[in-house]
């Protein structure tokens, strides 16, 4: 059983959605930015924290969940 994300993903508007869908196959964007915006999309389609971050090659879901509470009151980009 997994635990309550403490502070889930808001929706993302159509604009920020496709933004990130493009910096996520973006080639001439720094590594960091598009892993970024791929655990951003991964956890706003539905998945947790923790499988994003597998996901995305990393260990742990805690610096997914700092991702997203950085994400959440910003808009793009997500430096």
């Amino acid at each position: 059983m997994t635990r309550r994300q403490k502070d889930p993903l808001r929706p993302l508007t159509e604009a920020e959605r496709v933004a990130l869908e493009q910096l996520s196959r973006a080639a001439g964007e720094p590594a960091s930015h598009v892993a970024r915006a791929r655990l951003v999309l991964a956890v706003a389609g539905g998945q947790s924290y923790t499988a994003a971050a597998r996901g995305g090659g990393r260990r742990s879901g805690d610096a997914v969940a700092q991702l997203v509470a950085r994400f959440n009151p910003a808009s793009i980009p997500l430096q």
